[in-house]
């Protein structure tokens, strides 16, 4: 999908800048991530190499191989990172009801999709040609957003105690069902939209309360 929005952290001043040696490191790794996700996300996981990765960050071959072990080291790290950020956004959503705070996540779901869409590919949908190790990370940015389920549920009852507790392994059929969702989305044009947006609010909703709306 060439010619779509990339986000690379800013690139190093030229000539003396005053900056420690850690604080050029992180910088480089920072484009390095932000790069790979990009990369892989625009040729596909198999077809990205380090040099189209050291290329887009604007490093050089050794730089990369001081950060990394080689491309799914720098993947997964990357990806790990970006689930990480993607969880502490939403984190920031708030609102007195779940039928306020459920569609105001999804479209912040939304609006990330549209403003790093090779990285949201990447991460929805290019990790699974990782294999086995790549699943694992997988599985492990969608137990914390499980956790996060069980604390909005937790909320929800509180708020509304006349509101069931959810059955056993409902916040990872709904948290498999936004993935999926949204993975569908971006294969099919690059960027989730507002169709999504709508069914993700829904589908929380539903898990939540046992009502697709809310309930009160």
């Amino acid at each position: 999908m060439p010619g779509q929005p990339r986000a690379t952290a800013d690139r190093l001043p030229k000539g003396p800048h005053g900056l420690s040696r850690e604080q050029v490191a992180a910088s480089q790794r920072q484009r390095i991530l932000d790069a790979v996700l990009d990369v892989v996300g625009e040729r596909g996981y198999a077809a990205a190499t380090v040099a189209h990765v050291t290329a887009a960050a604007g490093v050089s071959r050794t730089t990369f191989y001081e950060q990394f072990r080689n491309k799914q080291d720098a993947f997964l790290a990357a990806y790990d990172q970006f689930g990480a950020q993607f969880l502490a956004d939403l984190d920031q959503v708030a609102g007195d009801t779940p039928a306020a705070v459920l569609p105001a996540a999804a479209a912040r779901l939304v609006a990330w999709g549209r403003r790093r869409p090779l990285a949201c590919r990447a991460f929805l949908v290019e990790i699974h040609a990782v294999g086995d190790e790549g699943l694992e990370h997988r599985d492990r940015v969608m137990a914390l957003a499980e956790e996060r389920f069980a604390r909005v549920a937790a909320w929800v009852r509180h708020v509304d105690p006349t509101i069931p507790q959810p059955p056993r392994l409902v916040g990872r059929a709904v948290v498999a069902a936004s993935w999926e969702l949204t993975a569908q989305a971006v294969r099919a044009t690059g960027d989730t939209t507002e169709d999504s947006r709508d069914a993700l609010a829904y589908v929380w909703l539903l898990g939540l309360t046992g009502q697709p709306r809310g309930g009160r």
